[in-house]
């Protein structure tokens, strides 16, 4: 049977953006079950411009099945980086974006996949921007839902929600690449090391000053996890990033200062 490539925008709209923003996004696909499912997403990526796929702890590659579903994009395949776990795939990425078929609260915000490509394509300009997707039999699990700044999905019939991974592949890149460009990109932001490591100073101040959130199961673990998308969605710049440091450094000194004079007060 003939293989036939899937429509993307006009050669010159294609050659007139090719450098730059594209090579800035990552489509990222997690413990991915069929090799098929690799090579026709390297193939789909390649009908749209795209060239950086990487893989999560892939069941088996390479193999000689992603090849012949890559079909001409055998160049996207021989540079795929793979990891052993999400987080040194997450590493260097400034803007972390999921895919589901399903919105929900453990979720977070979810946007159609239309509504959110245009923020996508400006983050993009200056960022290393992460595009997850999941598992070809359940998607995303929550935890790692909890790494990203937002989530989009693809609109589809109730009756049938789910695509097939490679298929949202190229979706996704498809719309992407149809993006218009006529406002100033926003500046760069910190990567996803320097974020965590901004919110653990967070959660471990709030957690000395004797926070402790009620009336919910789970509480803290919950919280923490909305409060970690809520400070990623605000996409924090370097600037921004040495305020708070700075902010949460005499937040401890305040904290520690208290506790010596109570250790003096209290003291015989």
């Amino acid at each position: 049977m003939k293989m036939i490539s899937s429509p993307c925008p006009d050669d010159s709209f294609m050659q007139g953006s090719m450098a730059g923003w594209k090579d800035n996004i990552s489509f990222i696909l997690v413990d991915t079950l069929e090799t098929g499912n690799i090579g026709a997403s390297a193939r789909a990526l390649k009908n749209c411009g795209f060239s950086k796929l990487e893989l999560v702890r892939p069941r088996n590659f390479p193999s000689d099945e992603a090849g012949w579903f890559a079909h001409g994009a055998e160049d996207i395949l021989s540079e795929v980086r793979i990891y052993p776990e999400l987080t040194s795939a997450l590493k260097d990425k400034s803007v972390i974006i999921g895919t589901t078929r399903r919105d929900g609260k453990r979720r977070g915000l979810t946007y159609p996949v239309r509504e959110a490509v245009e923020r996508i394509r400006q983050f993009s300009e200056n960022n290393q921007v992460a595009l997850l997707f999941g598992r070809e039999d359940h998607g995303l699990k929550n935890a790692e839902t909890e790494e990203c700044s937002f989530m989009i999905r693809i609109p589809a019939s109730p009756e049938h929600p789910s695509f097939n991974l490679a298929q949202a592949v190229l979706i996704i890149a498809y719309e992407i690449s149809f993006t218009s460009y006529p406002v100033k990109p926003p500046p760069a932001t910190i990567r996803n090391e320097e974020f965590l490591n901004l919110f653990e100073r967070l959660h471990s101040a709030m957690k000395t000053a004797g926070y402790a959130p009620k009336g919910i199961r789970d509480k803290e673990a919950r919280i923490m996890a909305d409060l970690k998308r809520l400070i990623s969605r605000a996409a924090i710049t370097p600037r921004e990033a040495r305020m708070l440091h700075g902010i949460i450094s005499q937040i401890e000194e305040s904290l520690g200062s208290k506790s010596k004079k109570g250790q003096k007060s209290g003291a015989c």
